[in-house]
């Protein structure tokens, strides 16, 4: 290998924490390593052969690329790969996971396999692998990711990799015009502003002003005796400082002010645009990361608005005042005491550079316990069905172990810092007293200008200080404000086209003439799909799973548009219609309802938040909702729980149907609405159903074939493509697939289980 690469290598490494092998890989890897060769990175992975969740580890050398497997108190290597086969890499997103791959000359090898949470570590082992292998993308047909199979997904100026979670490249990323648009945010308010600014001038005086006034009390009051000026003197200083306390009151309460009102401003608009984003942008995020945009990032930019801006200003204009009070009072004596200066600026530096690095191993090791919270909390019931309790208890203690470990780092660093931090205070000041004490005695100084210097040079340390940390305040800032903007910059996939058109009331008809649509390129969905559906008909959507029935659906309500063809709703392009006016016409009831926190009465008015309480209950009447509601301890005011987890799966369908009556849409879809509940449920939900479908165009989704007799079109897909339509005698009468899977179910239902 050359030694460029392996240093390019390990300057991306430097500050990338590395994950600490348990005992027996660790013996397992020595043992496999030959001398002299050099371990790059150990990754954690949590997918083994097979597809199972199991603990894997990826280890890559200067020599080679392995996966080792930890078993029965031992380790076996999995997968193992010398570099010098290495002909390219690439890494592939399937259904919640995804791999990394090593090409070669014979073909492609799986190398790890890993979930979502894994998955932002994956990048950067990908690009180190391409270096150590000294190819591009183009040698190795790119990485499929958001844009599909072949898309590099790289930087278009530098060439580097993007991080997974960002579409934006922090290397090329123009700081100067990042602060410029935050500061932007401040300019409704910049009176506000600006007179915080001059309140912090102004504080910044008053806090130096007691050092000139304790220099004039010792100087011409105290040391010539003079009582007749001592209560001036003296009142002097209680002025100074009941101003400063007033001062910074009123600076504090318009600064914080300042900061969460342009928090508030950006907080709303973010989350107003994300309102407006397609589906698409939230399948590629992590709930996780988009919580975090509008939490944490925003909480970070609260404190740079309001506190770490001007903190800046009054630091640089400090010193220097300081600075010249102080040599112009005695300049031998100024000079000494900014001696130790360089060394606390310098130490601060490289403190706040050690200290962030640890804090990055903290906040992964963080995200890692919450990603066990996140999996086992949710699904505690397979938990405790398949008798895993002590599992996650020892991967929750494992995390909680490794956080630990980290989070002593990180005490390390500041429980040695701060200490030698004060230690290079206390020097500095007893340089002070020991040359100054000197002046004093000899008569060159007077004791007023030492008093004066001592005060100056606490007042001086701490500017100093807090500006060795500049730098990572501001790109603390800066970081959260390009997570925040890359948000705000991602344009809606499907904007209301100029001059949209809305219908206050759709008729229902719905058209769909030679649609195709595809969510990854040469990966079709649907293909050719042509149908007409007359205002109040019931079509059934049938077909084996993956057939594109909910996509076929989701074009309807324009989640997504078609790559070819048409869907039009009485005559109109969907595209051509307003979203707003064309999804307050459409009802959706899911197979697995969501309810949201709050009462039953809120969650059947969701879509009519002024409905009056009387049309709620006659909703919840219509949908055979009302006697069960009736009973709950607070009848319609219960509260339903998280995602109405409170409520049975029943109850929760008869909610979900009552919402969509109240709605009263032209358009209904019901997917699967009457699965994994028991028959009698069934029956009271089949007849809410068949009110809430008069005179409404309705497309229903159903495995259980059954619930479609009565329908007035059955369509019938199979890979994308309309293979059958019609009711479902002439259907039966073809003896095509959905004869087939009639056949299927009848057979089924004659099988006793036991």
């Amino acid at each position: 290998m050359r030694e460029g690469r392996l240093e390019e290598v390990e300057r991306l490494l430097a500050g990338e924490e590395q994950d600490p092998l348990p005992e027996a890989v660790e013996r397992e890897l020595q043992r496999l390593l030959e001398p002299g060769e050099k371990r790059l990175i150990s990754l954690y992975t949590d997918i083994g052969s097979g597809g199972r969740y199991d603990d894997r580890w990826l280890v890559v050398t200067d020599r080679r690329l392995a996966t080792l497997a930890p078993e029965d108190g031992r380790a076996r290597v999995e997968a193992e790969l010398p570099l010098s086969e290495l002909r390219g890499v690439r890494l592939r997103d399937y259904l919640g996971n995804g791999s990394l791959e090593a090409v070669t000359e014979t073909g492609a090898v799986e190398m790890a396999r890993f979930s979502r949470t894994i998955a932002p570590q994956m990048p950067r082992v990908e690009r180190i692998l391409r270096v150590l292998a000294d190819v591009n993308d183009s040698q190795t047909g790119g990485r499929r990711g958001r844009g599909g199979p072949g898309k590099a997904m790289r930087c278009p100026t530098c060439g580097r990799v993007l991080p997974r979670w960002s579409e934006v490249c922090p290397f090329c990323l123009k700081r100067g015009e990042l602060l410029a648009r935050l500061i932007k945010y401040v300019e409704p308010y910049k009176m506000i502003a600006i007179v915080g600014l001059l309140l912090s001038i102004g504080l910044t005086f008053l806090n130096l002003a007691p050092a000139l006034v304790t220099r004039f009390l010792f100087d011409k009051v105290i040391g010539p005796g003079d009582l007749s000026r001592l209560g001036s003197a003296v009142m002097w200083l209680l002025a100074i400082y009941i101003g400063r306390t007033v001062v910074a009151m009123v600076r504090g309460y318009m600064m914080e002010w300042l900061g969460g009102r342009v928090v508030l401003d950006m907080r709303i608009q973010l989350y107003d645009h994300m309102q407006m984003l397609s589906l698409g942008f939230f399948s590629r995020k992590q709930t996780g990361q988009i919580m975090s945009r509008v939490t944490n990032d925003i909480m970070r930019l609260q404190y740079f608005v309001a506190e770490g801006l001007q903190q800046i200003i009054i630091n640089l204009l400090t010193i220097p005042v300081i600075c010249v009070m102080m040599f112009g009072a005695d300049a031998k004596l100024a000079a000494l005491t900014l001696l130790p200066t360089p060394f606390i600026a310098v130490g601060t530096y490289w403190f706040g550079r050690l200290i962030h690095r640890v804090y990055q191993k903290v906040w992964r090791r963080y995200a890692g316990l919450n990603a066990v919270l996140a999996d086992s909390i949710p699904g505690i019931r397979v938990v405790k069905s398949f008798a895993q309790e002590a599992r996650e208890s020892k991967r929750f203690q494992e995390r909680s172990g490794a956080l630990f470990i980290q989070e002593l780092n990180a005490v390390k660093l500041w429980t040695a810092f701060f200490p030698a931090l004060g230690l290079m205070t206390a020097i500095g000041s007893l340089l002070i007293y020991w040359y100054g004490g000197r002046h004093v005695i000899e008569g060159r100084t007077s004791l007023g200008t030492l008093v004066m210097f001592t005060q100056l040079m606490w007042q001086f340390y701490m500017p100093v200080q807090m500006l060795g940390e500049m730098n990572h305040r501001v790109q603390h800032a800066l970081t959260a404000a390009e997570r925040v903007f890359e948000v705000l910059d991602t344009k809606p996939e499907m904007p209301d086209a100029p001059g949209s058109i809305k219908i206050p009331r759709l008729e229902g008809r719905v058209e769909f003439r030679g649609v195709h649509f595809s969510y990854e390129p040469g990966k079709p969905v649907l293909q050719d799909i042509t149908f007409v559906a007359e205002p109040g008909e019931v079509v059934g959507l049938v077909g084996p799973s993956g057939a594109g029935k909910s996509t076929l659906v989701n074009l309807l309500c324009r989640f997504y548009e078609a790559e070819e063809g048409q869907v039009l709703i009485d005559g109109h392009d969907v595209r051509e219609l307003s979203l707003r006016s064309l999804r307050q016409q459409i009802g959706v009831v899911l197979q697995e309802p969501f309810l949201f926190h709050g009462t039953v009465a809120d969650n059947i008015a969701y879509g009519v938040p002024n409905a009056k309480p009387m049309e709620v209950v006659a909703a919840a009447k219509a949908a055979n909702a009302h006697d069960f509601i009736v009973n709950l301890p607070q009848g319609y005011d219960t509260q339903v729980g998280e995602r109405g987890q409170l409520l049975s799966g029943g109850e929760r369908q008869r909610v979900a149907i009552a919402r969509a009556i109240l709605k009263n849409p032209r358009i209904l879809i019901l997917d699967e609405a009457t699965s994994s509940v028991d028959t009698e449920t069934e029956m009271l939900i089949q007849q809410a159903l068949d009110r809430l479908v008069t005179n409404r165009t309705t497309f229903a989704i159903a495995h259980r074939l059954s619930t479609l007799r009565k329908a007035n079109k059955i369509l019938v897909l199979e890979h994308g493509r309309l293979v059958q339509m019609g009711t479902h005698d002439e259907l039966l009468d073809e003896e095509g697939l959905y004869a087939r899977l009639c056949h299927y179910q009848s057979e089924l239902s004659k099988v006793r289980g036991v």
